[in-house]
């Protein structure tokens, strides 16, 4: 008898590519541009330019958030996190709460709203976020171990 291997899921690189189409097609350019104009904001200081740099790192997860996966580290930048989220990142977080909610009251948009609540949370505390490949993470035991050494981050 043939044993069958567990083989991970991996998405195509098309399937991929649609889906971020259709998610800024949906909302994602409206998150991606309200946070490019705070990283403008940010950048006009001389000291807010490193965290500028983040916030257009989170704009572009913003805009293809499918094929990657974002995990949050808010102990490495406790207080440029908590300065985002009291200010202007509730706002943002808030928006893509709308856009959530608006997408679960459609028929076919439980998906898209899944992933505007993801980053809703993502929004609260965009600095000091890792993003990594999807394909990387549905690797096994082997690719967790080896992100944990490599990065020194627990997932």
């Amino acid at each position: 008898m043939h044993r069958m291997q567990d083989i991970p899921l991996r998405e195509n690189k098309w399937g991929v590519g649609i889906k971020n189409l259709l998610f800024g097609l949906a909302g994602g350019w409206f998150l991606c541009f309200n946070i490019l104009a705070w990283a403008a904001v940010y950048a006009l200081s001389i000291i807010g330019i490193k965290k500028a740099y983040a916030l257009v790192k989170c704009a572009a997860f913003c805009l293809v958030p499918y094929g990657k996966n974002a995990y949050i580290d808010f102990a490495s930048h406790k207080f440029g996190n908590a300065f985002w989220a009291f200010t202007t990142g509730w706002q943002v977080a808030f928006v893509s709460m709308l856009f959530a909610a608006f997408w679960y009251a459609t028929v076919v948009g439980a998906r898209i709203g899944q992933r505007f609540f993801h980053l809703a949370q993502y929004a609260v505390a965009p600095f000091g976020a890792k993003f990594y490949p999807i394909d990387l993470l549905t690797g096994g035991e082997t690719a967790v171990v080896r992100l944990r050494e490599e990065h020194n981050f627990e997932l």
